[in-house]
């Protein structure tokens, strides 16, 4: 799987469509940077993005094949694949709130957004923007937000090693993009169960 890695990018979706357009991105590949100086939550909402305080990576999927071309599909799977990897790799409970959002703890831990192309039922190129909190920073947030949380208060270790995230990102790269294949495949009846194992209880299956 290809590896791009920058020190600061507007957002990591925008990256991965620019190296799309260069041709430098001939598989599956995942982007991941430092800091994001415009990084983009749903319904237009900025992600706040302060330097290594954050894994902000986007996992491209090229071709997948033909599939539902829901993205709220494909953005389910990728939440699915992220608590997984993070309970496995950092002993941390995530919960996954809605469509977009991974929460522990009480806080917001992460979020997920989703971009692709379509054709009919081919499911096109697949870019899957992850943002999680790492490390404690201040984070300008919106007055309705839940509070943020970060893995550095959430692990018993006395902080998150660069180490440990870069392995992070390489698994959930790598487990988005056998997820998203797999529905691509037709098999997407195993995503509501993964969602449910994962949901935080007041939320209802989303739409």
């Amino acid at each position: 799987m290809q590896q791009f890695r920058f020190d600061t990018v507007d957002s990591t979706n925008d990256a991965a469509k620019r190296l799309l357009a260069e041709g430098r991105i001939d598989g599956d590949a995942y982007i991941i940077a430092r800091q994001q100086t415009v990084g983009r939550g749903t319904r237009g909402r900025h992600w706040a993005s302060p330097r290594d305080a954050g894994l902000y990576l986007s996992v491209v999927v090229t071709r997948p094949g033909r599939a539902d071309p829901s993205t709220n599909l494909v953005t389910l799977a990728a939440g699915a694949a992220c608590a997984e990897i993070i309970e496995q790799s950092l002993g941390v409970r995530v919960g996954l709130s809605g469509v977009n959002d991974l929460v522990a703890g009480g806080g917001k831990l992460g979020g997920i957004l989703t971009e692709a192309t379509a054709t009919g039922t081919d499911l096109g190129t697949v870019i899957v923007g992850i943002g999680v909190n790492t490390r404690r920073a201040a984070r300008d947030l919106p007055l309705d937000a839940l509070p943020a949380t970060n893995l550095e208060d959430l692990v018993p270790d006395d902080r998150i090693r660069d180490a440990q995230i870069d392995a992070l990102a390489a698994a959930i790269a790598k487990q988005v993009s056998a997820n998203v294949r797999r529905i691509a495949e037709g098999d997407a009846a195993w995503v509501r169960d993964a969602w449910e194992r994962h949901r935080q209880p007041a939320a209802p299956w989303p739409a």
